[in-house]
C-alpha cells in the first residue's frame, strides 16, 4: 500500500469526499488526486496539511506502510527522512540496550554458578551435636562424663549415684548449619534462670543438599545460555 492509497482509504472512512479534503488542505481537487494516485510527492507542508486535514500522526501513517516503500520513495521529503533517522536512532539504542542486557547476564551466571556449586552463601554441611542432660547449678557443665570419676563412699553409695546420673539422662539432639566448636553450652529457655543449662557436643557431620543452591546454578546455567545466545544473535544481525 502506498501513501496515497492509505491516505485515500482513511479519506472514504472519514467520509470525505475528495473536494472537501482538498479545500479542508487549501490545495486544488486536482494536485490532491495526483497526490492519492501516486502521480506526484508531497512536500513536507503539503504532507502536514494532509495529514493535519485527516487528524493523522505521520508516525502512524509511516509504521502502516512497508518499510522498503518509504525508504525509497517518501525518504526524500525532510520529515519522513527526520522520522526515518529517529528510528535508526531507537533502533541503535535498543540493539545496545539488548547488547549489554546479554553481557550483564554472562556476568552474573559466572559467580551464581559459581557460589551455588560452591555452597558459599547456602553451606549443606549439618552439624550434630547431641547433649546428654541438664546440668544443675554449681555443677561441671561435662557433669555426665565426669561422674564416674566424681563418684564417692562405697558401692552400694557408687551405684546409687549412678543411677541418679542415670535418670537424669534426657538426651537431646540439635543440628545446626553453623559450626559452634566440638562442645558448647546453652541455657534452657524454659528454665527459671539461665543457672540451667545443657552441655552439647559434636557428634557428626551430614551433607544436606539444600534448593538454595540448586536453585543459584539453575538460575547461573539459564543465565548463562539467554545472555550467549542473545549475544550471537545481536553479533549476526550486525555483519548482515
Amino acid at each position: 500500500m502506498t501513501l496515497g492509497d492509505y491516505l485515500k482509504q482513511q479519506r472514504t472512512e472519514q467520509d470525505l469526499s475528495q473536494a472537501e479534503l482538498a479545500e479542508k488542505m487549501g490545495v486544488e481537487q486536482s494536485y490532491l488526486s495526483k497526490l492519492e494516485g501516486e502521480r506526484s510527492l508531497p512536500s513536507a507542508e503539503i504532507l502536514a496539511a494532509w495529514l493535519s486535514a485527516l487528524s493523522l500522526k505521520l508516525e502512524d501513517v509511516l509504521t502502516q506502510l512497508d518499510r522498503a516503500y518509504v525508504h525509497a520513495k517518501l525518504s526524500r521529503i525532510p520529515s519522513v527522512d527526520a522520522w526515518l533517522r529517529q528510528q535508526k536512532v531507537q533502533s541503535l539504542v535498543r540493539e545496545r540496550i539488548r547488547m549489554y542486557a546479554a553481557v550483564l547476564c554472562i556476568a552474573l551466571a559466572v559467580p551464581m554458578f559459581y557460589l551455588g556449586y560452591t555452597q558459599l552463601l547456602f553451606s549443606e554441611t549439618v552439624y550434630e551435636y547431641e547433649s546428654p542432660g541438664v546440668v544443675l547449678p554449681g555443677e561441671p557443665q561435662d557433669i555426665y562424663h565426669l561422674a564416674p570419676q566424681m563418684q564417692s563412699g562405697g558401692l552400694a553409695e557408687r551405684q546409687e549415684q549412678h543411677l541418679d546420673m542415670l535418670k537424669r539422662r534426657k538426651p537431646k539432639i540439635l543440628l545446626l548449619s553453623d559450626y559452634r566448636g566440638e562442645q558448647f553450652n546453652r541455657p534452657i529457655p524454659e528454665a527459671v534462670n539461665d543457672s540451667f543449662t545443657r552441655t552439647y557436643y559434636l557428634e557428626e557431620t551430614h551433607q544436606q543438599p539444600r534448593w538454595q543452591n540448586t536453585l543459584l546454578q539453575a538460575l547461573g546455567l539459564f543465565l548463562g545460555t539467554f545472555g550467549l545466545v542473545l549475544l550471537i544473535i545481536l553479533l549476526r544481525s550486525q555483519k548482515r
